[in-house]
């Protein structure tokens, strides 16, 4: 009798080998959206292998796949794609087109019901190696789909829709730590793996946006491209990614504050280039009146992030409307001095402000989808400087801000 000899799970062994930390149910499904939506919202020619167990949360976007016209094949074990079933917890999604390919392996049989182990590869020649795997234990001709679709003659217009897309889902896993943190401001932060893993893997995409700014310049420097405002928007992207990361190491430590001399006309310029695409893709005008000659006494990522915070919110006090003329509408930021204090005065004519009085107070919103964070932690940041935030006018004629910081 011929001795039948099993496969092994060497996906599994693959996953291992990477040592990547688990990461959270939620934080795996926000990354499968985010390598699948834009595929689907602009459908190419490519292929997608997916063997997606638990659905839970996916199950849409995967019925999306199936109707749409990319060619995709499903490797459960009800398909008819598999020799064997010798995968069991092991799961994956393979993206494979001209432009971008990426790979992702998951096992969700840990100590934890709510995490998985995982390995992943984009635009990798080592893709191969978990290709190959699959191949082995697949009907169809999935070495075909590695010989036709290979990372090194590809640009990543693909994958950088993509990583956007996984920075924006993963902004909703990341919600429950950040109330966790705010919530708990008052006390020394205790924190959870979950909280851990969510920064980790958050560090984890932000600096894959960090390398992909790195191939643009380089793409552009071998092409003799030399744009300014394309150099400048690189700028803010690694500028902003900076910001991002420094926020995410704070979390580690209460005592975070970086105090130091800065000259405030400079602040204010960085966050205007920063910001300005606020204002652009809502037709606002951004007025800049940064006349104050001083140096101030702050920590630089800390009154960066408040600046933002505020002029991102002025900006959605405006209606989308790119196709009708500016109209009067503005963003305006003023610097002043007053004895030994450096003024900043951000301001808007958009919708007034309703319940003013209560704009300070914790879980307290006025948008849709907001959170009531942004304000208390921006003015329990300008405290920490020993400055001060404060809403000083909101009526229907416009609406202020000032931010209030000592001099040197």
């Amino acid at each position: 009798m011929k001795k039948i000899v099993r496969q092994q799970n060497y996906l599994k062994e693959l996953i291992n080998s990477q040592e990547n930390r688990p990461i959270s149910k939620e934080t795996l499904r926000s990354t499968l959206k985010g390598l699948l939506e834009p595929l689907l919202d602009k459908p190419e020619v490519g292929v997608v292998l997916y063997r997606i167990i638990d659905q839970t949360g996916l199950k849409g976007l995967i019925q999306r796949l199936k109707f749409s016209e990319i060619e995709a094949y499903d490797f459960s074990d009800e398909s008819e794609n598999l020799r064997e079933k010798v995968w069991a917890n092991t799961e994956f999604l393979c993206v494979l087109t001209h432009r971008f390919v990426s790979i992702i392996l998951w096992d969700s049989k840990t100590d934890d019901k709510n995490f998985v182990r995982y390995y992943s590869i984009y635009n990798s020649r080592l893709q191969e190696e978990a290709l190959d795997i699959i191949n082995r234990n697949s009907i169809i001709d999935v070495k075909g789909f590695h010989d036709r679709f290979r990372p090194d003659r590809r640009d990543n217009t693909l994958l950088n829709s993509s990583i956007r897309k996984i920075i924006e889902n993963l902004d909703e896993s990341s919600k429950d730590a950040v109330l966790g943190f705010a919530e708990e401001q008052t006390l020394e932060p205790v924190y959870d793996d979950n909280t851990r893993y969510i920064a980790h893997e958050i560090k984890n995409q932000l600096s894959i946006c960090d390398l992909y700014t790195e191939v643009i310049r380089k793409y552009c420097a071998k092409n003799n491209i030399n744009d300014e405002n394309i150099n400048k928007n690189l700028n803010c992207i690694s500028r902003a990614i900076q910001l991002a990361s420094n926020s995410l190491i704070s979390l580690k430590s209460i005592n975070n504050l970086d105090l130091k001399a800065l000259i405030l006309k400079d602040i204010i310029s960085e966050i205007v280039d920063l910001t300005k695409v606020y204002s652009e893709c809502k037709n606002i005008e951004y007025i800049v009146e940064n006349e104050a000659e001083c140096e101030i006494l702050a920590d630089k990522d800390k009154i960066s992030s408040v600046l933002i915070n505020l002029i991102k919110n002025a900006s959605e006090a405006f209606e989308i409307d790119e196709n009708v003329p500016k109209n009067g509408k503005y963003i305006k930021i003023k610097t002043e001095i007053d004895g030994d204090f450096g003024i900043i005065r951000i301001s808007n004519n958009g919708k007034e402000i309703v319940d003013s009085q209560r704009i300070f107070e914790k879980g307290f919103t006025t948008k849709n989808a907001g959170s009531g964070l942004g304000l208390i932690m921006s003015k329990k940041a300008m405290e920490e400087q020993f400055g001060q935030l404060e809403l000083v006018h909101s009526d229907s004629d416009y609406t202020e801000f000032i931010v209030k910081i000592g001099l040197v």
